[in-house]
C-alpha cells in the first residue's frame, strides 16, 4: 500500500468506469443481425469481432474494414470502412450503459478525494459515453480530459504533464487508475505518478508494474480510506 497520502484519484473511461467491451459487443452483434445472421453463425462473428477488436486497441479504420470484408453480405456493399467506422462509433456510444455501483463508488470517493476523467478518443464520442453513462455530476468540467480536444493522446506523457499542469497536481499524491498498462499505467509512472491496473483478470507485461492492482474498479473501495 502507498505510503505517501493520496488526494487526487484520475481516471480513465473505457473498460474502466464503463463497460466498453460490453458496448462494443452489443453494438456488433445489432450489425450482424442486420447483415442476416442468425444462431450459431452470428455466436461464431460475434466472437471473432470481439477478439479482432482486442479490447478496442486495435485500429479503428482496419478493424472496420476487417469487419466489412469478413462479415459484410449484400447490403453492406456500397459501405465504406470509414462510414461503419463511425456508425460504430455512434452506436457503441449509445450502447454504452451507466452503472449504479460505479456511480455509488464515485459518490463515495468524491467525498475523499478530488476527481479527474483523462481519457483517449474523438470529443463527441467520448462526451457521448460520459453523457450515457451519467458521469459528469461526478467530475468538475475543467477536470474531464479528452485526447480529441488536446493537443496529445495516451501514451505519450505530454498527455498526462498536460493535467498535472492545468490542475496544479502533485505527483506524489496522485493515482492513476486505469485499464491499458501502456496507455494509462506506463505513461504515467513516466511523468512520476502513481498507478493502479484494472486488470479485469488480464495477465501483466513484464516491464510494467503497477504499484497496485485490481480486477474491477468497484474494488476500489475497499483499499481508497487506506491511502488517505
Amino acid at each position: 500500500m502507498l505510503m505517501e497520502s493520496i488526494d487526487t484519484l484520475i481516471f480513465d473511461l473505457d473498460n474502466t468506469l464503463i463497460d466498453r467491451n460490453a458496448a462494443m459487443r452489443q453494438t456488433i452483434q445489432d450489425w450482424l443481425i442486420e447483415q442476416g445472421y442468425v444462431q450459431p453463425a452470428l455466436q461464431t462473428a460475434l466472437t471473432d469481432s470481439m477478439l479482432y477488436d482486442n479490447w478496442g486497441y486495435a485500429d479503428r479504420l482496419d478493424f472496420t474494414a476487417w469487419l466489412l470484408h469478413t462479415y459484410g453480405k449484400e447490403q453492406s456493399k456500397s459501405t465504406t470502412a470509414q462510414a461503419l467506422q463511425q456508425l460504430v462509433h455512434v452506436n457503441n456510444s449509445r450502447n454504452v450503459q451507466p452503472d449504479p455501483q460505479v456511480q455509488a463508488l464515485l459518490k463515495l470517493l468524491g467525498s475523499q478525494f478530488r476527481l479527474v476523467l483523462a481519457t483517449n478518443g474523438g470529443s463527441t464520442t467520448q462526451r457521448a459515453k460520459i453523457n450515457q453513462a451519467q458521469l459528469e455530476t461526478f467530475f468538475e468540467p475543467d477536470a474531464i480530459f479528452v485526447s480529441g480536444e488536446m493537443e496529445f493522446e495516451k501514451p505519450d506523457p505530454r498527455y498526462f504533464k498536460k493535467i498535472i499542469s492545468d490542475l496544479q497536481l502533485n505527483v506524489t499524491r496522485t493515482l492513476v487508475i486505469g485499464d491499458n498498462l501502456r496507455n494509462d499505467i506506463q505513461a504515467a509512472q513516466a511523468c512520476g505518478l502513481y498507478t493502479c491496473w484494472v486488470s479485469h483478470g488480464r495477465a501483466g507485461e513484464a516491464g510494467i508494474q503497477p504499484n497496485m492492482i485490481i480486477k474491477n474498479i468497484t474494488e476500489t473501495g475497499t483499499w481508497s480510506k487506506q491511502l488517505i
